[in-house]
């Protein structure tokens, strides 16, 4: 029968020296106190309970040390965008805290979220979507714990998330559209002004916004009349940048920039915000044309507009995913309802059978 494990004990060993023994896995293990002194060698057990007791208590792994080694070791190095991982992150940390995995029951999730509609959690209110992009995040980090042995496969909790949001149908018919770019050419003194340029450029290739604030030169083949909005130099994201074809506009206010520019290396002289540009460029508009619908929107209305008014001018839906890098199943499900010829063959064959029979 095995000696039951008492734990490290204090033995001398044959030079008289006192070792601290002990036993992990079946295996005996030892340890110098470099002394003979009984009371000396005590005091040297004692620190090496201490800290034995440190390493073998069971590890608390809270919502705040578990998002927090998501961030250092996942967004940090594989995230393009991290401002909105770490805003998420910063929600997450107010709203569960100190909280452990196995705390998040369904009622604790719900209470969340009904704190971050009523901006109880960090003074803001929050609708379904930016809540559901919170706690996919969480659940993520979750994730990430888990993969690395943190936490048990058995440990994640159920986490409804909200229904998802329909795509917001906001766009600018070609009158208001026309409106914004003369609004923005009002911003032009010596030479074209950023926001100027950003619009064309987004109006004109339904490029995401990011894409658009890192476009390089380098990028640009003014010759070819095209643009590269994937540089070979950053991280692929989910969300594809394509090379897209320069109209006839924006090849001139490209080659108009090219003449003007003070430095070989960003198309917009910098990659920093464009949005208090845009805000006063909103204002300016509604001023201008008493249409509250300029007051709603963002740089990526410019993108719906583009794919938008090219579904209403019966542009195919494989071209238009082409352009703005997304599926088609994607574009089919957001613009399809926008074609004039959309299921109009369907619900003309019947008429069309019996006009053949006349």
């Amino acid at each position: 029968m095995p000696k039951p494990n008492n734990g490290p004990q204090l033995s001398l060993n044959e030079a008289g020296i006192y070792q601290i023994r002990w036993t992990d896995n079946r295996r005996s293990k030892r340890k110098s106190t470099g002394t003979s002194i009984r009371s000396e060698a005590e005091v040297m057990l004692g620190k090496f309970l201490l800290v034995r007791s440190k390493e073998l208590a069971p590890k608390v792994f809270n919502v705040t040390k578990i998002l927090d080694d998501y961030y250092n070791e996942h967004v940090v190095d594989k995230v393009v965008c991290k401002e909105r991982q770490e805003y998420c992150i910063d929600v997450l940390t107010k709203g569960f805290g100190d909280l452990t995995v196995d705390q998040l029951t369904p009622e604790i999730v719900q209470a969340y979220k009904r704190n971050r509609k009523a901006g109880k959690v960090n003074g803001n209110k929050a609708g379904d979507s930016t809540i559901r992009r919170e706690l996919n995040c969480l659940i993520a980090a979750i994730n990430h714990a888990v993969r690395y042995r943190r936490i048990k496969q058995t440990d994640i909790p159920h986490i409804d998330l909200p229904v998802s949001a329909p795509p917001k149908d906001l766009w600018l018919n070609e009158e208001e559209l026309s409106n914004l770019i003369k609004s923005a050419a009002s911003f032009n003194t010596e030479r074209l002004s950023r926001i100027y340029r950003f619009v064309v450029i987004a109006s004109e290739t339904a490029s995401r916004k990011t894409a658009i604030l890192n476009l390089r030169w380098s990028q640009v083949d003014l010759q070819a009349g095209l643009i590269n909005f994937q540089n070979d130099g950053e991280q692929r994201t989910k969300k594809r940048r394509v090379a897209v074809p320069m109209s006839d506009l924006l090849k001139s206010v490209m080659l108009k920039a090219w003449s003007e520019r003070t430095q070989d290396e960003w198309v917009l002289d910098n990659p920093h915000s464009i949005q208090n540009h845009f805000d006063a460029l909103k204002e300016l508009v509604y001023s201008q044309t008493n249409n509250k619908l300029f007051i709603t929107i963002t740089p990526h209305t410019l993108r719906h507009t583009w794919a938008t008014q090219a579904a209403r001018a019966n542009v195919p839906m494989f071209e238009i995913a082409g352009v703005l890098g997304d599926t088609l199943t994607t574009v089919m499900r957001v613009y399809a309802h926008h074609c004039p010829d959309h299921l109009r063959g369907a619900v003309n064959f019947k008429s069309n059978a019996l006009r053949n029979n006349v």
